[in-house]
């Protein structure tokens, strides 16, 4: 037990009122003494943060939610019921048969109807503790075993080195000021590419929670910062032991979605064709939907157009000009906003074309913004 807390502490919530402040706190220190990590908030919240902030924070950042039970705190309508909505909202969010929330009844009283689907333990009784042991040994050990998992249905296309224009000409239909102007670029290494977005299911095997607007393990993970994306590749890449996994270039990528084509689009010019390879907003029903349901480029990379917006490594710039034409990422000049490419599921025809790009800043998340990555050889 104690050798696996010492690889991976279980962070858990202590949610409670302050009437059962004494039971609680000799759970907590129960709880540290068996290797766990719990969070109580006279022992974690520093003077002068804000309840209302870091609380939330807190139970978003732990793998277990205890829900401290008793008549005081059953009929008290104080920070408690706050703290409980905050847990049942990631509740929500977690991957099906995950251990997460456990209400704790600390003496005979009745468990509140909106806890009623998760069984709970008498923690007053004998066997109470060693009840509770159990869960959480075996929500330990799951933690444990994803620590170390390979996303091993996360699928690569291999691309080849090669050359291409980037960009877009003047008379492209639809075309933006700052595709242009098209220029040159050689991509001297080969690289593996996602053959699909990254989905809510392989960002929760990385990350404690899904940021998800749409829900479903098909789905893209979207509502996603660059820099949140950049802390789920170093994540995944130090439970990999590499250092692989990256976000494409903006010409990595465009290299990949032209797959050698000089059209608007990988299929060519006609935008009634974009109905059989991409979901956008003629035929999206307005939301996000599972990868890899529509036709593929010519390299076999799906989603390329529409879906999801996806992240690329580049700073943005509003043209090309002076733009690297090796393929590495553009991150001169003094503005911090990042790219992102292939337009999405809310946007028309000319916004999900080969050459279409736009930015947010690094810090900045939306419903329809994911990514989809790559792995160096």
């Amino acid at each position: 037990m104690n050798e696996i807390q010492e690889k991976s502490p279980l962070r858990i919530f202590l949610c409670h009122s302050s009437g059962d402040k004494t039971r609680v706190r000799a759970l907590y220190q129960r709880l540290s003494s068996e290797g766990f990590d719990p969070w109580l908030d006279e022992e974690k919240l520093l003077p002068g943060q804000e309840w209302k902030l870091e609380i939330p924070k807190a139970v978003r950042a732990s793998h277990i939610v205890l829900i401290c039970l008793s008549s005081n705190a059953i009929n008290k309508a104080g920070y408690v019921q706050k703290e409980i909505k905050y847990a049942l909202d990631v509740a929500e969010e977690q991957p099906e048969g995950t251990i997460f929330l456990i209400p704790l009844k600390l003496e005979e009283c009745d468990v509140p109807e909106r806890l009623g689907r998760w069984h709970w333990v008498n923690y007053y009784e004998e066997n109470g503790y060693e009840r509770l042991m159990s869960s959480l040994r075996m929500r330990a050990e799951t933690e444990e075993s994803e620590t170390f998992t390979t996303l091993k249905d996360m699928e690569f296309v291999l691309i080849q080195p090669g050359e291409f224009d980037m960009g877009s000409p003047t008379n492209e239909v639809g075309r933006d000021n700052d595709e242009g102007p098209v220029h040159h670029v050689t991509i001297p290494e080969p690289f593996y590419m996602s053959k699909y977005e990254v989905t809510q299911k392989q960002w929760s095997e990385v990350m404690v929670s899904n940021p998800s607007y749409f829900k479903g393990n098909d789905l893209p993970v979207e509502n996603v910062s660059w820099e949140k994306v950049q802390q789920f590749i170093r994540s995944l890449n130090a439970k990999e032991g590499t250092d692989k996994y990256r976000l494409p270039t903006e010409a990595e990528w465009e290299f990949a979605a032209r797959a050698v084509t000089t059209t608007r689009y990988s299929f060519g010019e006609d935008e009634s064709e974009l109905e059989d390879h991409a979901w956008y907003r003629e035929n999206s029903e307005g939301r996000t939907h599972p990868v890899g349901q529509k036709k593929p480029n010519p390299w076999g990379l799906y989603d390329m157009h529409g879906n999801v917006w996806e992240w690329v490594l580049d700073k943005w710039h509003d043209g090309y000009e002076g733009a690297p034409t090796d393929g590495s990422t553009w991150e001169d000049g003094s503005g911090t906003a990042r790219v992102f490419r292939g337009g999405s599921c809310f946007l028309n025809a000319d916004y999900c074309r080969s050459a279409i790009r736009s930015y947010f800043a690094p810090g900045d998340r939306f419903y329809d913004l994911g990514f989809r990555l790559l792995q160096e050889l």
